[in-house]
C-alpha cells in the first residue's frame, strides 16, 4: 500500500480497508462518476500498479453528465478509462433492468486475471438488506451484498456514503451526483429517502448499523450452509442439461437442499438462482410429487430415473450428415468418432462403443431416428422407441435420437446397440470402430 503521510484519518482508514480487501493483480474499477466509485478508484490506484476504469453509459438523461465526471475523475487519477454503452430493456423494474445490464457489461469488460471493484457502501448494504426483508427473503438475502464473489470485490461496504462523499470532496475528486438517486418513483430511493429515515426517527436511530450487523451474522450462517450444499454433485451433461441426484436433495435438510437447487438453476440458465416457487417446484419433482414442471425462461425440470434434470425443452433433431471414417463427426450435441481397424475384433467397452463389419457397409450416415422405426435383431426387429426405453433413455430424448444409417438400414442405435446384420464377427476382414460422446 502507498504511504499514508499527509492523509487525513478518514483517508487512511478508507485506504486501509481497500488495501485489505483487494487481491493482488490487475484491477478494474466500475467508475460511475459519483462520489462512491471515485473514492474506490482513488484507493485502488494507491493500492495497485495495474488499475483501469470502466464506465457504463445507460443512455439516461443524466448519462452524459455522469460520463464527463467519470472521465474527469479518471484523468485526475491518471487512470485509463473505457466507456461501454448499453441499452436498458423495458421491464417491470426499470432499476432492476438497469442493474442487470450494467453488471453484465462490467463483467464482459473484464480481461483475465482482472478483478472488478465497485464502490458499494455500508448504506447500500443496509438498503439492500431492508429491501430484501420487505420483499421476503432467506438467509442469503439477509446477508445482503457479498464483499467478494466471482471476481467482484466491494471494499467499501464498511464505509458510509457520508464518509465517501466527505473524502471525495477532501481529495478534490470531480464527482457529480446522479439525479436519478432522488427519483422517488424508484423503490431503492423510497427506502433511502423515506422509509429508513422514518424508521430511524421512530424506532432506532442506529438502524443502518443494526442492518449491517444482521447482514454479517446472516452471511456467516449462509457461508456454512453453502459449504454443505457445495458437496452435492450438480453436473452439466454434454447435451447442456443440468442434473442433481433426486435422493440426495430429498434427504438433505431443507436449508441445504434449496441451495443445491438454486445452484443447479444458476448452472442451467445463468446468475438468476430462481424464485422460491421455482425451487419448491423442483423439490416437488425430486420427491416424485410432480413428474415434470415448466419454469421460467423456457427451462423445464424432469424426474429421470435417479436424477432431476433441468433442460430447455425438447431437443430439435439434427440434420443427417455423412459419417467421416478416420475422424470425428458432430451431430447436434453428439460426437461420433469412426476408425478403421484390422481384425481381430476389439472388444467393445460399454454401449458408447460399437465395432461393425466394414465388409457389410457402404456409406454411413448419421441421422435422427424416425418415428416408428425399428432396428434389426438376431431374432427379428425391435422398435427404436422401445430399445431406447430399455436402455434408460428419457422419453424427451428419444425423438431424434442419433442412428448410424447404411443405405436406409440402421447399423447402430448410437450408444445403445448395433444392428445384428452390421455387427463384426470372426469372418470380418475389415472393421470399423465407432465411439460416441455426448460432447465434443
Amino acid at each position: 500500500m502507498a504511504a499514508t503521510d499527509g492523509l487525513s484519518e478518514l483517508a487512511r482508514s478508507v485506504l486501509e480497508r481497500v488495501s485489505a480487501a483487494l487481491p493482488s493483480g490487475p484491477i478494474v474499477v466500475a467508475l460511475s462518476g459519483g462520489a462512491d466509485s471515485a473514492v474506490a478508484a482513488w484507493a485502488a490506484a494507491l493500492c495497485s500498479d495495474e488499475v483501469r476504469a470502466v464506465h457504463v453509459d445507460h443512455g439516461f438523461a443524466a448519462s452524459l453528465t455522469l460520463a464527463q465526471a467519470a472521465r474527469a475523475v479518471a484523468s485526475k487519477l491518471e487512470m485509463e478509462i473505457d466507456e461501454v454503452a448499453v441499452q436498458v430493456p423495458p421491464g417491470a423494474s426499470p432499476e432492476g433492468q438497469a442493474r442487470d445490464v450494467r453488471q453484465q457489461a462490467l463483467v464482459d469488460a473484464l480481461k483475465p486475471p482482472e478483478t472488478l471493484v465497485s464502490g458499494h457502501t455500508a448504506d447500500d448494504q443496509a438498503e439492500t438488506i431492508l429491501g430484501n426483508v420487505i420483499r421476503g427473503t432467506g438467509t442469503s438475502g439477509l446477508a445482503g451484498i457479498p464483499p467478494r464473489r466471482d471476481g467482484w470485490v466491494r471494499p467499501l461496504l464498511g464505509v458510509t456514503r457520508d464518509e465517501t462523499r466527505r473524502l471525495a470532496t477532501e481529495l478534490g475528486l470531480p464527482f457529480v451526483d446522479d439525479p436519478q438517486n432522488d427519483d422517488l418513483s424508484l423503490r431503492r430511493n423510497q427506502l433511502r429517502h423515506q422509509l429508513i429515515p422514518h424508521l430511524e426517527d421512530r424506532f432506532n436511530p442506529q438502524l443502518r448499523p443494526a442492518l449491517r450487523r444482521l447482514g454479517y451474522a446472516a452471511a456467516a450462517d449462509d457461508r456454512l450452509l453453502e459449504r454443505y450444499a457445495a458437496t452435492a454433485p450438480v453436473v452439466t451433461t454434454g447435451a447442456g442439461d443440468t442434473t442433481v441426484p433426486a435422493a440426495l436433495v430429498q434427504t438433505m435438510p431443507p436449508a441445504v437442499a434449496t441451495r443445491v437447487v438454486r445452484r443447479a438453476l444458476r448452472r442451467a440458465r445463468g446468475p438468476h438462482g430462481g424464485s422460491s416457487d421455482e425451487i419448491e417446484a423442483v423439490l416437488a419433482v425430486a420427491g416424485g410429487a410432480l413428474p415434470s414442471v415448466t419454469l421460467g425462461d423456457g427451462l423445464e425440470a424432469s424426474r429421470e430415473g435417479p436424477l432431476v434434470v433441468l433442460h430447455h425443452g425438447p431437443h430439435s433433431p439434427a440434420a443427417p450428415i455423412d459419417l467421416v471414417i478416420g475422424g470425428t463427426t458432430e451431430f447436434g450435441s453428439w460426437c461420433v468418432t469412426a476408425t478403421a481397424v484390422a481384425p481381430p475384433q476389439p472388444r467393445p467397452l460399454g454401449r458408447s462403443i460399437a465395432v461393425l463389419n466394414a465388409d457389410a457397409l457402404t456409406a454411413l450416415v448419421l441421422r435422427p431416428a424416425g418415428e416408428g422405426e425399428s432396428i434389426e435383431m438376431a431374432d427379428g426387429h425391435k422398435e427404436v422407441r422401445r430399445a431406447l426405453a430399455e436402455a434408460g433413455v428419457p422419453a424427451r430424448l428419444r425423438i431424434g435420437w442419433p442412428v448410424v444409417d447404411d443405405g436406409g438400414r440402421i447399423a447402430w442405435l448410437v450408444a445403445v446397440r448395433p444392428a445384428a446384420w452390421a455387427m463384426a464377427n470372426e469372418h470380418s476382414a475389415d472393421l470399423i470402430r465407432l465411439t460416441a460422446n455426448r460432447s465434443c
